[in-house]
């Protein structure tokens, strides 16, 4: 039998184990909320009915989603994220010079925060702006691990800065390319570019490394 965590006694920790949940899905009923938490129903109502009252939250029958207030706030703080800000561009001029998927992401302790991602028809995978997942399950989490400590093995590119990994994506072998730098105030980051193996040219890795340096003299400076 599973052991059952003591409940979260301050508001904000209980806020925060609440609305944890819905990083991966859309929405949720007050049933499957106090099933993934452990709230007891009451308590959870409670919050939910608050949450609902500022905005935060919204309701579509039994379903709880995000509402607008917290989407706004989202986007403010991204929005207003120095490394994003500086890094958009770069972002998108990679994009369009290469084709492929462009990442922004930095490291949180041992997980990996997905700040932004710029891609089109010819990749898709699993990440999206906001996401959060441990380091070691990512080819770009391996980067900033290795940045941080260099304690991580990597496959490195013939330029020896940029990680290169495979990943399979939908049963395909898709390959990304990370260039980590140091963002100022502590803070990793990391660019990576993403799509069909054959389309991560030494151009491409080049062309991901020269920004990558770009952003860390302009955060650093």
């Amino acid at each position: 039998m599973s052991e059952v965590l003591p409940t979260p006694s301050s508001v904000m920790d209980r806020l925060g184990l609440l609305l944890e949940p819905f990083r991966d899905t859309d929405g949720l009923t007050l049933t499957e909320l106090c099933r993934r938490t452990g709230f007891p129903r009451s308590s959870a109502h409670r919050m939910l009915l608050q949450l609902v009252r500022v905005g935060w939250m919204r309701r579509s029958g039994t379903t709880y989603h995000l509402g607008p207030k917290i989407v706004e706030l989202g986007a403010l703080a991204q929005a207003h994220d120095r490394i994003h800000s500086a890094a958009l561009r770069s972002m998108y001029d990679l994009h369009r010079e290469t084709g492929l998927a462009v990442h922004l992401t930095v490291l949180d302790d041992d997980q990996v925060v997905y700040l932004e991602k710029v891609s089109g028809a010819q990749f898709t995978d699993t990440t999206w702006a906001g996401q959060r997942r441990p380091a070691e399950d990512a080819v770009a989490g391996l980067a900033l691990l290795a940045r941080r400590d260099g304690t991580h093995p990597a496959l490195t590119g013939s330029n020896g800065h940029s990680l290169v990994g495979g990943v399979v994506h939908g049963g395909e072998c898709f390959r990304h390319a990370v260039a980590a730098f140091a963002a100022g105030d502590g803070e990793i980051a990391a660019l990576s570019l993403a799509g069909p193996v054959e389309a991560i040219s030494e151009d491409a890795v080049r062309r991901l490394r020269r920004a990558a340096d770009h952003l860390e003299t302009t955060l650093t400076a």
